[in-house]
């Protein structure tokens, strides 16, 4: 249907590990798999509205775009590819189009750990990551789906940027205050500019790391310093008239994921540093 949504890959990808996961993929045929995935999509986007239930029904897939069904195919053998899905349904049944997830499929391994379809979805996981994420961290992260799924992706960013520093200066602030070592971060807390306080805040941690758990200091640069890295200049590129490319909806939406690695580290040095 041509006038039906397109959605992306990575929105068509969830769905689909959606659908695996909850184990309501009937009979186990690829058009089974289309027509619950259909379903699901409906149930999110126009809740109230019934497409049918049940092996006897078909035709949901009939509503998805044409664009979206080629995007399905391909990623139902990306995740052949990828060893999530085997061809097959049994001994008897070992060709396509039945199929059946794999083992590795089958564990936590194969599911993204970070997964989401909407603002509710998305603020529920960085929430579940941060239990004690600052309101306005919240009201820019919604702000940033929202742009997200409008398609205003150097919206999304800025605002994804302004969440990421808001909650880094809450961490300055509850290191320097802290009674042992809190003189270490003062000059992080008095540094105007984010990437000088990224810096000084780093230096002043530097000398403490062997103390401090493991919980707290696991993937430090990874989840700290090139995170808050990535955010901070995509934010700077997308907030500036450079001239340079918007970013593409691929990039925000891994931004969105890796902003959930960064708020959980930032979460656990707070409560490290009290």
């Amino acid at each position: 249907m041509w006038n039906a949504k397109q959605h992306s890959y990575e929105e068509l990808r969830d769905a689909v590990m959606d659908v695996l996961h909850r184990d309501i993929s009937g009979n186990n045929q690829y058009n089974t798999l289309i027509e619950n995935v259909a379903r699901l999509i409906n149930e999110r986007e126009r809740p109230g509205i019934n497409l049918g239930t049940g092996m006897a029904y078909q035709g949901a897939a009939s509503a998805l775009h044409p664009h979206d069904r080629d995007k399905l195919l391909e990623i139902f053998w990306d995740l052949f590819r990828q060893g999530v899905i085997t061809l097959g349904l049994n001994d008897s049944n070992p060709q396509w189009p039945w199929f059946r997830l794999s083992r590795f499929g089958a564990s936590e391994a194969a599911r993204q750990p970070f997964r989401f379809h909407d603002t509710t979805s998305y603020i529920a996981m960085v929430s579940k990551a941060v239990p004690d994420l600052l309101p306005a961290s919240r009201m820019y992260l919604e702000e940033a789906v929202a742009a997200f799924y409008s398609g205003c992706f150097l919206a999304a960013t800025v605002m994804m940027g302004v969440a990421a520093e808001a909650e880094f200066l809450r961490l300055i602030d509850v290191a320097s205050k802290n009674a042992t070592i809190g003189a270490s971060f003062a000059k992080a807390d008095k540094e105007r500019f984010i990437r000088a306080k990224i810096e000084a805040f780093r230096k002043g941690l530097d000398p403490h790391l062997k103390s401090l758990p493991d919980a707290g200091k696991e993937d430090l640069d990874v989840n700290l310093n090139a995170i808050q890295s990535i955010l901070r200049i995509a934010r700077n590129g997308a907030g500036h008239p450079s001239g340079i490319a918007p970013p593409s909806r691929e990039q925000v939406y891994v931004n969105l994921q890796i902003f959930v690695h960064y708020a959980a580290q930032v979460f656990r040095l707070r409560q490290e540093l009290k």
